[in-house]
């Protein structure tokens, strides 16, 4: 455990109000890796739903049938040649991913084909190939540069104490990979699964994302003087950060091909979701056919509130692992 000054356990409210009042070090980093994990899995399974579904299976592997935890470091936990899920049926991964029953049996009937599970009558095998397609080597390394810039941000309170190098995050996950890793996939299937309610589909989420990761890097460098004049807490300045995201509109927007490269689908399918965001207002284009984050449509309402919402759950995920930490 990291010597760290206090033994009290973190409170998600501070961490998230410390968070919220620096919402470019998340945004850089957070919607970074977010973004590197979603067109990961785009290039792997030209689709989201599949992948949320082995997702899924795979945080089934930590338990056993009596719902004990299974504890594993990350080599050993690869190491498995394949793994015996729990009994888990259809209604059960439907139920839970708010996917409709018979897309769940097409997709689990692709995955079959593609040898990533075995299907043993109602069992379900994760084969070795489910193992290596997302052994998360790269995303380890990205969050953990993510959680050390977060525990320097963090050590500025005196309650945290001194800020934690990435290495020494790093060796952390990678020893107690499934407790850590079952956080994670805790946190990130509902995060993907609300997106994918407020916009339809998560490829419309990523290809919006990518417009607000654009007008994020324009907002941090004017936001030197807007901050003087601002000095709000909590919720507000939250709001603010996001009402500011979409008003300063940058002189460079993205256009589709760049978006189609950056997050892995096809600029066909990109110009297609384009031109429903444009029906729905909440973007627009520019004289240079790039594509801009507006404040308009009803749509914004709920991306806020879903913005929000995800805000607090990140911060419980973060308070959560710096406790682990500890």
């Amino acid at each position: 455990k990291h010597d760290f000054k206090n033994s009290e356990s973190f409170n998600s409210e501070e961490i998230g109000l410390v968070l919220s009042s620096n919402p470019f070090i998340l945004i850089k980093h957070w919607i970074k890796f977010q973004q590197e994990w979603v067109s990961n899995i785009y290039s792997q399974f030209n689709d989201h739903d599949t992948y949320i579904i082995l997702m899924y299976l795979v945080s089934k592997t930590w338990q056993d049938n009596s719902n004990l935890f299974k504890f594993y470091s990350i080599d050993e936990y690869y190491s498995q040649s394949e793994i015996n899920l729990p009994d888990i049926s259809l209604s059960d991964i439907s139920h839970n991913l708010k996917i409709p029953k018979e897309t769940i049996r097409r997709k689990l009937i692709d995955l079959e084909n593609k040898k990533i599970i075995k299907r043993d009558g109602q069992k379900i095998i994760l084969a070795q190939l489910a193992l290596s397609l997302q052994k998360p080597e790269t995303s380890i390394k990205t969050l953990s540069i993510l959680f050390e810039k977060l525990s320097i941000l963090l050590s500025a309170q005196n309650w945290f104490g001194p800020s934690i190098s990435r290495d020494d995050i790093e060796k952390y996950f990678k020893k107690f990979y499934t407790i850590f890793w079952n956080r994670y996939f805790k946190m990130q299937i509902p995060f993907l699964l609300r997106w994918k309610t407020v916009f339809g589909d998560l490829e419309s989420w990523v290809i919006w994302a990518n417009m607000g990761i654009n007008q994020s890097i324009n907002l941090e460098k004017i936001s030197k003087s807007m901050s003087k004049k601002i000095n709000l807490s909590g919720d507000k300045k939250k709001n603010l950060y996001f009402e500011n995201l979409q008003k300063n509109e940058p002189n460079q927007g993205v256009n589709a091909l760049s978006i189609a490269e950056v997050s892995g689908i096809p600029r066909a399918t990109v110009l297609r979701k384009l031109k429903k965001l444009l029906r729905e207002k909440i973007i627009r284009r520019n004289s240079k056919l790039e594509y801009i984050l507006t404040n308009k449509g009803n749509l914004n309402k709920k991306i806020k509130d879903n913005y929000l919402i995800n805000q607090k759950y990140i911060a419980l995920f973060v308070t959560d692992i710096f406790n682990l930490i500890k």
